[in-house]
C-alpha cells in the first residue's frame, strides 16, 4: 500500500487531464465540468445522454478516449443548492472509498466544488482537500494511490486557492509542501489536523459570512477579490458569492439560505443588476445588516440617502472603506 499522497493543483481542463481515473460529481442534474464529460461521452456511450443519479449512487464509465483519463467515475449527490462545506468533505471522502475497488489506480483527477454557485472559494478547497487528506491517513483509498490532481480551469482562482491550501495546511501532522508545488501527505498512525484544514467542512456553515450580491461580469472580478474580499477575510469572515448569471430554483434557495444566516450582506448597486436588487430587497425584508456599494451615484435606481452607501472611485478606495464600515457593524 502507498504510504505517501501527492496532492497538486494544476490549471487545466479536467476533462482532458491525463489520470488513471477522472471524478464527476451528478448532483441531479448535470453542471459544468460533468455536462461537458458527459457531452464528449455521449458519442461513445449513448446511455450517459440520460445519466440519472441518486445520492449515493455511482457509475463508472470506460471513456475510450473520449476523455484524457481511460476511467470516469460518477457519484450521486444531493442537490446543487443543498452541496456545502460538509457535502463537499465527504464527496471526496467518499470518492476514495468507492476507488478501493480499484486497488491499481495511482493517479486521481477532480475539480474543486463550491465557488461558482455561492460558496467560499478558500473554505470549499480546503473541504475538497481536507477530505482526501482526512481520508488517506486513514487508510482510506486505492491500494496503489500516489497523486490526486485538482484541476481549476481559471489561472487566477488556481493562484488564489494555491495560497489557500498553504495556508489551510501549513502546520498538519503529516503533510509538507513539495519543492515544485503542492503537498505529500503520508498515512498516519494517529490522526491530528491543523485547525483550519480540520475544521473546512466540518463546522463550516457555523462559521459566521459575509453574502456579497454584484453583478456577474468579468470587469467586477478585481473589485470582488482585492476591494471585498480582503476586508471581509479580514474581519473573520467566510466571504460567499454566486458567481452564476442566471439563477435556477436550487440557487435561488441557496441565495435565501445563506442570506437569512448572514452576519452581513454587501451589495454592488453598480450596472443596477436586477438580480442584485432582489437580493438587496430580500435582505431588507430578513432584516439582515446591508452595506451597499456603487462605482456612480448615477446608477442608482432609487435614493439611498436614508441608507448607509459607499460610493468608491477605485478598488483600493473600497478596500479602505469597506474594512472601516465592517469593523463598525461587527462592534456594534
Amino acid at each position: 500500500m502507498s504510504s505517501v499522497l501527492d496532492v497538486v493543483l494544476e490549471v487545466g481542463d479536467v476533462t482532458a487531464i491525463a489520470a488513471d481515473v477522472v471524478l464527476f460529481k451528478y448532483a441531479q442534474q448535470l453542471y459544468g465540468a460533468s455536462g461537458q464529460a458527459v457531452a464528449r461521452l455521449g458519442a461513445e456511450d449513448k446511455g450517459l445522454e440520460s445519466l440519472q443519479l441518486v445520492p449515493g449512487e455511482l457509475r463508472f464509465v470506460e471513456t475510450h478516449g473520449a476523455l484524457g483519463a481511460p476511467l470516469a467515475l460518477f457519484l450521486g449527490t444531493v442537490r446543487l443548492g443543498d452541496f456545502g462545506y460538509h457535502e463537499i468533505r465527504q464527496f471526496s471522502v467518499r470518492a476514495l472509498q468507492v476507488l478501493e475497488s480499484r486497488p491499481g489506480v495511482k493517479h486521481v483527477a477532480g475539480t474543486l466544488h463550491g465557488p461558482n454557485y455561492g460558496l467560499d472559494e478558500d473554505e470549499a478547497a480546503l473541504a475538497f482537500v481536507g477530505g482526501l487528506v482526512d481520508a488517506f491517513q486513514r487508510g482510506i483509498g486505492p491500494r496503489g494511490l500516489e497523486r490526486f490532481t485538482v484541476v481549476e480551469v481559471n489561472a487566477r482562482r488556481a493562484g488564489r486557492l494555491r495560497k489557500a491550501l498553504e495556508k489551510g495546511l501549513g502546520g498538519t501532522p503529516g503533510v509538507k509542501a513539495l519543492p515544485e508545488g503542492g503537498f505529500r501527505v503520508q498515512r498516519m498512525n494517529t490522526f491530528v489536523q491543523a485547525p483550519p484544514l480540520a475544521s473546512a467542512g466540518m463546522v463550516s456553515m457555523a462559521k459566521p459570512h459575509a453574502f456579497v450580491a454584484m453583478p456577474f461580469s468579468p470587469e467586477f472580478e478585481d473589485t470582488y477579490h482585492y476591494g471585498i474580499l480582503g476586508p471581509v477575510k479580514a474581519a473573520g469572515l467566510l466571504c460567499e458569492r454566486v458567481d452564476q448569471a442566471v439563477f435556477d430554483g436550487p440557487i435561488i434557495q441557496r441565495i435565501k439560505e445563506r442570506i437569512d444566516s448572514a452576519k452581513v450582506v454587501i451589495a454592488d448597486l453598480s450596472l443596477a443588476n436586477p438580480n442584485v436588487y432582489l437580493e438587496v430587497g430580500y435582505a431588507w425584508g430578513r432584516g439582515r445588516p446591508t452595506l451597499l456599494l456603487v462605482r456612480d451615484v448615477r446608477e442608482l435606481r432609487f435614493d439611498v440617502a436614508s441608507y448607509r452607501c459607499i460610493v468608491y472611485r477605485n478598488i483600493r478606495e473600497l478596500e479602505t472603506m469597506l474594512s472601516r464600515e465592517l469593523a463598525r457593524l461587527l462592534a456594534a
